[in-house]
């Protein structure tokens, strides 16, 4: 993995959905998806802003330029005990080696530190540089659906491969 000098990863504020929403936009049209259903700065503010926030971001930043975001939630599942739900990860391509794994790391510990037993994501099927990168770092495939592939990573992968490891 190539190391880019001053990357960060934080929470977002909500300034950065100035940066975040191009990215999303971004995304939409690298994968073919439609960008007509995405919201606008103001409803993104607002639902990541409200008390209790509807979702919950990490940006990657370089020199204070946002460079990657991972949008999730937390779940629930009476057969499953409580999960966290990847609903966006976009890292811009000139940076994806150097900052993709810390994004994903990053997540991981989040899920480990709240007690999750799990983490899991929709992801499209348009997109095989990401399922070779998810594969890679101990994900599966759950199920498949008009286009999109669920993964999930299990508590057990939680803790060997990312928590207790240096990968």
């Amino acid at each position: 993995m190539n190391q880019v000098e001053g990357l960060v990863i934080r929470e977002a504020a909500g300034e950065d959905f100035i940066q975040i929403r191009p990215l999303i936009v971004k995304r939409a049209e690298e994968l073919k998806l439609s960008d007509g259903g995405i919201s606008d700065i103001n409803k993104l503010v607002r639902d990541y802003c409200s008390k209790p926030a509807k979702f919950y971001c990490l940006v990657c930043e370089l020199d204070t330029k946002v460079i990657g975001y991972v949008i999730y939630t937390f779940g629930f599942c009476v057969h499953q005990g409580r999960s966290i739900s990847l609903d966006e990860f976009y890292v811009v391509p000139d940076y994806r080696k150097a900052a993709q794994l810390l994004l994903f790391k990053r997540i991981v510990e989040i899920t480990h530190n709240f007690g999750h037993l799990r983490l899991a994501w929709l992801s499209s099927k348009n997109s095989l540089e990401m399922h070779e990168f998810w594969v890679k770092h101990g994900t599966t495939v759950h199920s498949e659906d008009q286009g999109y592939l669920q993964y999930r990573l299990a508590k057990y992968t939680i803790q060997e491969r990312h928590c207790l490891s240096s990968n």
